[in-house]
């Protein structure tokens, strides 16, 4: 299939003030340092922004603010994601008339349109105002070549012999405020701010967080070529506002560029003038279009290592977006930047905070951009120091890695969610998702897997897997009764069960996903100390202390953990959970709010009935090969045949709310290859969950990523039936019947592959200039693909059996 000759866009061909703040988040730019949410610049300029409809967001990756905050009568110190001064404000009026506004024009046409392979975002509308007709080319970007940089620019046609007002604002009197309920938590971060101008249209701000050591310096500069204009600036209320004048062109066109850096930290010079002055020293003089097409070509080398084709243009625009906002996210500019995963992207939604998302994009990045990963796998081991201080803490040994993250590595949870239909506070207990720990090991065994590094294993790699193991080896407790060893006290992926009904504590016993996922992270650190070589495996014992006795104490443990079955057939979500009420099957399916904050506000309690807010059990059958977990299951004694997986997976799907973004690409994933009717409309939802959902969603803080990475994930492992293992590149294809011809470009251990689905069946083509040949094994044997070599793989029928059987 011959890659698309049309660039892959996102495209809005109307104006909907109701659904701006969706497409803010939607079509906001990053490069992996910097982050810019896609709202107006115009309405930027006004005193008081309504925020309902725009949100001006300007974020720096990884720059958390923890100055404590006053909830629920406790003082809370929890890392949050700081909202930058917002420098792009602009906007124009005709003579003595009104600043221009869309919502006071008669617009006449509109189009909005993200270009994905070059990152560049662009509106352009043509408008009659005061009798004319005007016209509006604005573009922008976030650049991918400059880490610092980004620049809005304005192409104004308007009507000659007319007087022209400019304005810009520079406002460094923000606060977070992008997710209403999360407003006492959030609030004005910025403290210390100081400006300087000219009257040239050069700005530059600096500021100071609660710990003083974290700076800000931003410049920023307005620019018209082929005209000086004189800005004459005023500060009011922390915002720098610049006025200029000029008679309207005989051609009628007037540009207008706004560039601006951002530094901070240790790239500021100490002393605050000194920051302002570097980071206007940094500002770039090179024209527009040199500096978009650096950033185009930036772009295009990452596209080299993804190159999805398909016959389905929409399927292709989708899932090229995702992929487009998964390298906004993590880029090369963000290697060596100490940066973890944020699952909104790099805005307010979750605070910024990291989770265990990366899990849904590893397979991903393992083998397209394995440096990304990678640099991921950094941000987790520069706090394994202090994981393996929180487990102390709590008399534990190996690595408690946190549920949420930020920039120390301690536990950024917030104790209490306020509940907007009741206005209560609710308890967060989310913190005891232990099976974080699991989702770090797995993501650094994903990259071994992919590279082959001997140094990894023998580093990052082990060292991350072997504490996680210990930690999970030292919270089982043994249960003489049964004979088997007892994880207590955690809570599942699904968050609307986090204690038993009426309990006086928080957690739960036994999860099945994280007792799975237990006994395949013991069974990992006991296979990374028997793949190294023999100084190796002793250099990392001593580094580590492991003792002589450990690695049996795992695989102990490991055959010995306790799973909840129900009737010998279905595995459970918790011990107990089949004990809990029946729930109302409007609940499930009809039209509410979301199902915590509508039982809370009736003094009610999820707790209390057989739902889950995503799919919990299922994550297992998504994230592990079959395979895989057939053979963990087996250690345990636990028989689980296709039988028993079929009603499995009926039971749970019947209970799911599905009010995670992250439950149906799991469900797709976990139905791959149970029913493919099924997994596909699973994944046809998944697809539509920023871009198909409505203007007053979730979108608005922030695309939601795990889901995004996760979409590209099932197609590859799961309907292309790519899975990597230690002898090789398993290929078992098992595509939908809807899913015809779409081919991709992956990197197996510093080796290029060409898939390429069509016709029944998938071919693979090792690119010429690979130094090796790769280890394929397919359903009909196995073989060594050399360079330029292709092999052909007939796809099996699609599946038949029914999950709801």
């Amino acid at each position: 299939m011959a890659e698309p000759k049309t660039q892959c866009q996102i495209v809005f061909e109307h104006y909907d003030r109701g659904d701006e703040r969706r497409r803010e988040a939607l079509l906001a730019l990053g490069n992996g340092v910097l982050s810019w949410r896609a709202s107006a610049p115009e309405a930027s300029i006004q005193q008081h922004v309504d925020e309902s409809q725009h949100y001006a967001g300007f974020y720096r990756a990884g720059w958390y603010d923890e100055a404590p905050r006053e909830v629920n009568g406790d003082s809370v110190q929890m890392a949050a994601l700081v909202n930058l001064p917002a420098p792009f404000g602009l906007s124009f009026a005709l003579d003595d008339g009104d600043w221009f506004s869309l919502d006071r024009v008669d617009l006449q046409r509109y189009r909005q349109t993200l270009s994905l392979d070059t990152g560049v975002l662009e509106r352009h509308f043509e408008f009659d105002l005061a009798g004319h007709r005007l016209r509006l080319l604005e573009g922008r970007l976030v650049s991918m070549a400059t880490p610092n940089l980004a620049v809005l620019r304005w192409e104004l046609q308007l009507p000659p012999g007319l007087e022209v007002r400019l304005r810009s604002v520079l406002d460094g009197g923000v606060r977070n405020a992008g997710v209403e309920r999360n407003r006492a938590y959030e609030g004005r971060r910025l403290q210390h701010l100081a400006f300087d101008h000219d009257d040239n249209g050069t700005a530059a701000l600096s500021a100071r967080l609660h710990d003083h050591r974290q700076r800000l310096a931003m410049a920023m500069q307005l620019r018209s070529p082929e005209r000086q204009l004189q800005w004459r600036s005023t500060i009011y209320e922390q915002r720098l506002i610049q006025d200029a004048r000029c008679a309207v062109p005989d051609d009628g066109r007037l540009i207008i560029e706004k560039r601006v850096v951002v530094l901070i930290d240790e790239e500021c010079p100490v002393a605050d003038k000194d920051a302002r002055s570097e980071a206007l020293r940094q500002l770039p003089g090179d024209d527009y279009e040199h500096l978009k097409q650096a950033s185009a070509e930036a772009w295009q080398t990452l596209w080299q290592d993804h190159a999805l084709a398909s016959d389905d243009p929409e399927l292709q625009r989708t899932l090229h977006f995702h992929a487009f906002h998964l390298l906004q996210t993590v880029s090369p500019l963000s290697v060596g930047r100490d940066l973890g995963f944020p699952p909104r992207g790099w805005m307010e939604g979750y605070y910024g905070q990291v989770f265990w998302d990366e899990l849904f994009a590893y397979p991903i990045l393992a083998t397209h951009w394995p440096e990304l990963a990678r640099s991921l796998l950094d941000y987790r081991y520069a706090r394994l120091d202090k994981a393996r201080e929180r487990a102390r803490r709590v008399g534990l040994r190996g690595a408690m890695f946190p549920w949420r993250s930020a920039r120390t590595g301690e536990e950024e949870t917030p104790p209490w969610q306020c509940n907007p239909m009741s206005g209560r506070w609710m308890a967060d207990h989310t913190r005891l998702q232990r099976h974080i720990g699991s989702a770090v090991a797995y993501d650094a065994w994903q990259l071994y897997l992919a590279t082959a590094d001997e140094a990894l294993l023998a580093g990052q790699v082990g060292e991350l897997i072997i504490e996680v193991a210990r930690f999970w080896a030292s919270l089982a407790q043994f249960d003489a009764s049964r004979q088997r060893y007892l994880i207590c006290g955690v809570i599942g992926p699904d968050e609307y069960h986090n204690s038993y009904p009426d309990a006086a504590e928080p957690g739960l016993n036994n999860n099945t996903y994280t007792n799975l996922m237990a006994a395949w992270t013991l069974d990992r650190a006991r296979q990374v100390l028997a793949l190294l070589s023999e100084p190796d495996a002793v250099a990392l014992r001593q580094r580590l202390k492991v003792e002589p006795d450990e690695p049996e104490h795992w695989q102990t443990v490991a055959e010995g953990l306790y799973l909840p079955f129900v009737d010998d057939r279905l595995l459970s979500q918790f011990e107990g959970f089949d004990k809990l009420e029946a729930p109302s099957q409007e609940w499930l399916h009809g039209d509410r709010p979301r199902l915590d904050w509508m039982l809370e506000a009736r003094h009610d309690s999820c707790d209390r009935y057989q739902l889950t807010k995503q799919a919990d059990v299922l994550m297992a059958y998504h994230l592990l090969p079959w395979q895989t977990l057939q053979q963990i299951l087996e250690r345990l004694g636990y028989p689980h045949d296709s039988a028993s997986v079929r009603h499995t997976v009926a039971y749970h799907l019947a209970r799911i709310t599905h009010e995670s973004s992250l439950s149906k690409v799991v469900c797709a994933g976990a139905l791959a290859g149970i029913d493919s009717e099924a997994s596909w409309s699973y994944y046809q939802q998944a697809l539509a969950t920023d871009l198909g959902s409505p203007g007053n969603s979730g979108t608005q803080e922030g695309i939601h990523l795990g889901a995004m990475c996760g979409s590209l994930d099932v197609l590859q492992r799961h309907y292309l039936g790519v899975r990597l293992e230690l002898d090789g590149l398993y290929v078992f294809p098992s595509p939908p019947p809807q899913l015809r011809q779409i081919a991709l470009t992956l990197v197996f251990r510093q080796a290029r592959l060409h898939l390429q689905l069509a016709d029944g069946s998938l071919s693979i083509r090792a690119a010429h200039e690979n130094s090796g040949s790769v280890p394929l094994h397919y359903a009909q044997g196995s073989c060594q693909l050399g360079p330029g070599e292709s092999l052909e793989i007939a796809c099996p029928p699609p599946q038949d059996r029914s999950a709801t059987d």
